[in-house]
């Protein structure tokens, strides 16, 4: 669950881009903002354009654009730089981070891995994998020294332990719901049935909990690091049985998120990390009766406890120029995410008015052309 988002705050690496600033003795500053944009026409990442093709506002104001740089796999596949534009901006190592808040192991993670082991992780790139219990960390040292295929297949088998570990008490909670639910009380003890099965479900309610500090936390580890990081978030719907209780205690089932979704977005957005948030809208199978024998329909009618987590995590998305699918195929996902963090256009350009005065700065780029979308990090604070 994401109440383990510590593991990940103590274990993870960052993406390089924010404004830098000379000491402040010096009364003029002069800073290069860098803003990865990536722009899709119908899935399919749109590599032609040129400097030209681009326009750069902050906060509504145009600004002039010193270079575009177009990224795939990590190297400079093409340039092109104003007049007294800076050299080209070296390209370190890359740190992927997997955070994987799964309630069961679905076989189409296994694919994933593979995926990411055998064709997105280059020989200098570092990777950290985040489950509900451990954190794993490949550094490129090791992943030269072992076949990448071999360390996927241990991995498969560390993340099924994990999973399960993971979500038993999960597990135990819906089963002892179900076995409550299916007893027979004596109509004077229906109250205290219903106190029961309430002080149960509240129990799942709570069992992920994200709060303000540890994301908040999570986004200064990502800062301190060099290098890219991107982040990719999968996350599994939390859904309680559907049981209608009354004196308006079904509302209290609905826990909203505890945090300032936009000072999260703005924060996350300054630091140019990139979180992709891959939604796995498959209800996990012990979430079913299994005394029901039509599941499908009483899968229908689970109650999801999802939705501010998922939005709330959709617009981080957004805010750092990330992708975020909503799929019952992690593998899939994944995919999609990974091909974006490779492909990409590096876009710098010098405010014309900057004053470090701590206020955040809104990034707006607009592209040439019909039919695309273009995404990259909301904008970065002034300091």
């Amino acid at each position: 669950m994401l109440g383990g988002i510590g593991f990940l705050i103590l274990y993870t690496a960052s993406l390089s881009g924010q404004a830098v600033s000379p000491p402040q003795r010096h009364e003029s500053v002069v800073v290069n903002i860098e803003v990865p944009v990536r722009v899709m026409k119908k899935n399919a990442f749109v590599d032609n354009l040129t400097l030209g093709d681009f326009e750069v506002f902050e906060n509504g104001v145009r600004q002039n654009i010193e270079a575009v740089y177009l990224i795939k796999d990590k190297q400079i596949f093409r340039e092109e730089k104003a007049a007294g534009a800076a050299p080209s901006p070296p390209r370190g190592a890359r740190h992927y981070v997997l955070y994987l808040d799964l309630k069961e192991y679905l076989p189409k993670i296994g694919d994933a891995l593979d995926y990411f082991f055998d064709d997105v992780l280059g020989p200098e790139d570092t990777l950290f994998v985040v489950t509900p219990v451990k954190t794993y960390r490949f550094r490129s040292e090791a992943l030269s020294r072992v076949p990448r295929r071999q360390i996927a297949d241990k991995l498969k088998d560390k993340l099924k332990a994990d999973i399960l570990a993971g979500s038993a008490q999960y597990r135990t909670l819906m089963r002892d719901f179900y076995s409550l639910e299916e007893e027979e009380y004596p109509p004077e003890l229906a109250d205290v049935k219903e106190s029961q099965l309430f002080d149960l479900a509240k129990q799942m309610r709570d069992l992920t909990e994200i709060t303000e500090s540890r994301v908040m936390g999570f986004a200064d580890i990502l800062k301190s690091q060099d290098g890219e990081k991107h982040v990719f978030l999968m996350f599994q719907k939390d859904v309680l049985p559907e049981h209608v209780f009354g004196d308006d205690r079904q509302m209290e089932l609905f826990k909203p998120v505890s945090f300032d979704v936009d000072k999260i977005k703005r924060y996350f957005s300054d630091a140019s990390i990139t979180i992709h948030f891959l939604y796995i809208t498959k209800t996990p199978g012990f979430a079913l009766n299994t005394m029901n024998q039509n599941r499908s329909v009483l899968a229908s009618r689970l109650q999801d406890i999802s939705a501010d987590i998922y939005a709330s995590f959709k617009e981080m998305a957004v805010a750092t120029g990330g992708l975020d699918e909503s799929t019952s195929n992690p593998n899939f996902a994944l995919r999609q995410a990974a091909e974006a963090s490779s492909n990409y256009y590096l876009v710098y350009y010098r405010p014309l008015d900057y004053r470090a005065d701590g206020r955040f700065q809104k990034i707006d780029i607009r592209v040439k052309g019909e039919g695309l979308k273009v995404t990259h990090r909301l904008g970065y604070i002034a300091d």
